[in-house]
């Protein structure tokens, strides 16, 4: 039997070995095993970390199992499985930081008609029809003893709860799901990513209102009673006063050091010191952190958040996240024997891939759309990875779930995931082209943002109408918007509304590329997501490039936004 007190000496080095486990056995068998054609990065990770769990590493090597996660000195207070907790919650309020610095502020404002339909009748209709079952599974459970399927909150929150699982779609991992089955090049591409985020709107007002019905430290199975209303009043004047404190005491701070051109190493310290300032606030209110963590994420300056993702987007989905996933590999009880596990299983597997198929599908295809199409965007939003496992963790944390219905959640969330890309890939055999085309064409708008202060030789460039007659480089882009005369020997391009070249499409990154002039005529296009854990794809004549000098005629994609090169000389 290993021993199960250890020094702080060994105490490290078993840290060391978790992170060789957790960091690298998915790369190994993404990477070496040839999965990355089949699922992205963050599944693999989410499965090995439900392999390491009690449930299927705790059986098969115990001992083994108990020394490298069990073990611990309970006189120096120190357990291994609380610092895998500890890592896993600094991961998943960064995580979430990252989900508010990607959330497209304009998608929702500025969304048409068709897709604000969709995305609110795709989130509703998996609700209502989760929420209608689990009151079925509420009540078959309610009366059977040594059930795990309930929590401690009652019967009504979970059903709620329950329901908003089913709606849930990862915006995150659509982007990978897309680019690997080459849809960000499509019309469809652009559809779903503006569906996704939404999704993700609705995903996280809805949450924040739901999370304070279930206060942390109060025992209360009631939605409305005086502690919990309490409680509720408590975590919403929390968040209000989280985003006061963002725009009007935060925001200042900031904006004044990036107009005094501080270094970046303070920027990102007063950035990473205000994440957990607010998450600290909203924790102490009862919202949970994470919800401090998006609001900084969403409401700091443009600049500051794509300054953030370039960051903190490697170290955090490399090396801090898979301790998340392992943290909800402990918290995981696959009993394969257990019926209630696969019943609970079994109904919110078909009630979230009806409800959000016909959710999707139907008010698409009503929309104008084809059938093929709408069938295909229905398949798409499937995708509930990583985003599935946050909410259902936090939802295990405050009691409103029991272990059952948990564990049955978190497969729920790897199986709806890892079916996306081949049901996707059967419609888009079945249908063809069709699949992935809108009846309209796609409409790109590209812009140059004037500079008052610097004469027209000196912007970015300018747009101008077809067959004019330009000297120097230009960027003819497809859907007939004319083109854009390339004046400034360093420009950025991307849907930053402060970028050189501006190009307001959701498949493009904020600083998507960087385009300069090398010396006479020669012009280099450098990809500014390559150093991101997932890079969003720059393509020349169809090969994916990082870095490349540009001739005259080279077709260049921007994860499906296409254009030409053109060198007048």
């Amino acid at each position: 039997m290993l021993t199960q007190v250890l020094s702080f000496h060994d105490y490290k080095f078993l840290l060391l070995l978790q992170v060789l486990a957790v960091v690298g056995i998915p790369l190994i068998l993404w990477h070496y095993c040839n999965l990355r054609k089949i699922f992205p990065l963050a599944i693999i990770q989410i499965f090995v970390g439900i392999l390491l769990g009690g449930s299927i590493f705790g059986v098969i090597a115990p001992d083994a199992y108990k020394y490298l996660f069990g073990a611990g000195d309970p006189k120096l207070g120190i357990t291994v499985s609380a610092g895998v907790t500890a890592l896993a919650q600094v991961a998943v309020v960064l995580f979430v930081f990252l989900a508010g610095c990607e959330a497209d502020r304009n998608i929702v404002q500025n969304a048409a008609g068709m897709i604000l339909k969709i995305g609110v009748t795709g989130v509703f209709t998996p609700w209502i029809l989760g929420s209608i079952a689990a009151f079925v599974i509420a009540g078959y459970y309610a009366n059977v003893s040594g059930s795990h399927v309930l929590g401690t909150r009652g019967d009504a929150l979970y059903a709620i709860a329950f329901g908003l699982c089913m709606a849930v779609t990862a915006l995150p991992v659509l982007v990978i799901v897309l680019r690997e089955l080459g849809f960000n090049s499509k019309p469809i591409g652009s559809v779903a990513l503006a569906v996704g985020g939404v999704d993700d709107g609705l995903l996280w007002l809805s949450l924040a209102i739901i999370l304070p019905l279930a206060p942390a430290g109060v025992a209360t199975t009631s939605l409305f009673n005086i502690v919990s209303l309490y409680a509720f009043l408590a975590a919403i004047c929390g968040g209000l006063l989280a985003i006061a404190i963002i725009i009007y005491v935060i925001n200042p701070v900031l904006n004044r050091l990036i107009a005094q051109e501080s270094p970046e190493r303070l920027l990102m310290s007063m950035v990473v010191i205000a994440i957990f300032a607010v998450g600290a606030l909203t924790e102490l209110s009862g919202l949970h952190a994470v919800f401090g963590a998006f609001f900084v994420g969403l409401l700091i300056p443009e600049k500051l958040r794509h300054m953030a993702q370039d960051r903190f987007d490697v170290p955090v989905s490399l090396l801090l996240l898979p301790f998340f996933f392992l943290a909800t590999g402990l918290k995981t009880k696959f009993e394969f024997g257990n019926p209630e596990l696969w019943y609970v299983f079994g109904i919110a597997m078909v009630v979230c891939v009806t409800g959000k198929f016909f959710g999707v599908t139907l008010p698409t295809y009503y929309s104008g759309q084809s059938l093929p199409f709408s069938i295909t965007l229905g398949t798409l939003m499937q995708c509930k990875g990583l985003m599935e496992i946050v909410v259902v963790t936090l939802l295990y944390e405050r009691g409103v779930f029991g272990q059952s219905t948990f564990t049955a959640l978190i497969l729920v969330a790897l199986v709806s995931t890892a079916i996306t890309v081949p049901l996707s890939n059967l419609a888009r055999w079945y249908f063809g082209e069709a699949a992935t085309q809108t009846r309209e064409e796609t409409k790109v708008e590209v812009s140059v943002p004037a500079v008052p202060e610097l004469p027209p030789s000196e912007q970015a460039g300018a747009v101008v109408a077809q067959g004019a007659q330009v000297h120097g480089a230009t960027l003819e882009f497809d859907n007939s918007i004319g083109k854009v005369v390339v004046t400034n020997p360093d420009v950025v391009i991307g849907r930053h509304k402060d970028d050189g070249i501006r190009v307001n499409d959701v498949r493009v990154s904020r600083g998507h590329a960087r385009l300069q002039k090398l010396g006479d005529n020669v012009y280099e296009i450098t990809n500014l997501t390559a150093t991101r854990s997932e890079p969003n794809p720059i393509t020349i004549n169809g090969e994916v490039k990082d870095k490349a000098i540009l001739k005259d005629g080279d077709a260049v994609s921007l994860n499906g936004v296409n254009f030409t090169f053109r060198n007048a000389a």
